[in-house]
């Protein structure tokens, strides 16, 4: 008689979230060097050694090595991202490399400097420049915008779907789309009835920052606030939109629903979106 003990598969080492649905990763920087000038007063090298391992580091100090991700929904942008292991507190990395303008913008997000909710992220923005090879280095800038205030995308992140709405400079909301709701087995029972009634009253809202990159290329930056303070863990979630073809990438930082470390690239799908209702409803959850 056959053994017909069902086993376990074996978890994967690191927890891979939504990281199955991400386009193929990009191996076009393999070999190249950037210096990168931020605007927190230090220069560092980025060294993409192969196709898995970069070494990264101020110039005036020791470079290390680490595992990394490369994403590129456009054609000349490309998002970076890794995480700084052996450093206190835990450290993510995060570079959009705009080649066009030889620009960078950098996200350093830290966990476990916030005593009251040790598993809060703290995103780190620093604006800069990549140096060319005559040596020069550009003046200007990616910024703070206020392009897609009003605005929300549908976005489709393999089997999950759901609405961003741009709020305000300062905030976003989330919402699920009906049509997603279709086709799905509800329970038809009061209990679920009410517990969708009380979900649909509360507006879901949390901190965001959008930064321009170039003509319908923006960056997305949302951090779990709200619900670190409920549930006691949070992520930070920082998107590269392209809209001009309506997609993206992005990676989230931070803890999984069972309190482990995450950090995975993950990409979607999206279409513009009617949240005037969702627009139109005060903050339950911030003064602005």
């Amino acid at each position: 008689m056959e053994n017909t003990v069902k086993k376990e598969l074996p978890k994967p080492p690191v927890f891979e979230g939504m990281s199955q649905y991400r386009p193929p990763l990009c191996f076009e920087l393999v070999g190249q060097k950037l210096e990168l000038c931020l605007d927190d007063g230090y220069e560092y090298e980025l060294f993409f050694k192969d196709r898995k391992v970069l070494t990264f580091g101020r110039e005036d100090e020791e470079k290390k090595e680490y595992a990394y991700d490369c994403l590129k929904p456009e054609d000349v942008t490309y998002f970076v991202n890794f995480e700084m292991t052996g450093v206190t507190p835990r450290t993510g990395a995060t570079f959009v490399l705009d080649m066009e303008q030889s620009l960078v913008t950098a996200n350093f997000t830290t966990i476990g400097v916030n005593p009251k909710y040790p598993k809060m992220p703290r995103p780190h923005i620093i604006f800069g420049a990549i140096r060319k090879e005559d040596g020069t280095v550009p003046t200007i800038r990616h910024g703070y915008t206020a392009d897609l205030v009003g605005k929300a995308i549908h976005w489709q992140y393999g089997t999950l779907a759901v609405v961003h709405v741009y709020s305000s400079e300062r905030y976003y909301r989330l919402t699920i789309a009906k049509e997603d709701f279709i086709g799905r087995e509800i329970p038809d029972t009061e209990e679920f009835r009410e517990r969708r009634r009380r979900e649909m009253m509360r507006l879901y809202e949390e901190p965001g920052d959008y930064i321009k990159i170039k003509e319908g290329i923006y960056i997305f930056n949302a951090n779990e606030e709200l619900a670190c303070r409920e549930r006691g863990q949070g992520n930070n979630l920082f998107f590269l939109m392209n809209l001009n073809r309506m997609h993206d990438v992005g990676r989230s930082f931070g803890h999984n629903g069972e309190g482990k470390p995450e950090n995975y690239t993950y990409g979607a799908f999206g279409n513009y979106y009617d949240a005037s209702e969702l627009l139109a409803r005060d903050s339950t959850e911030y003064i602005r």
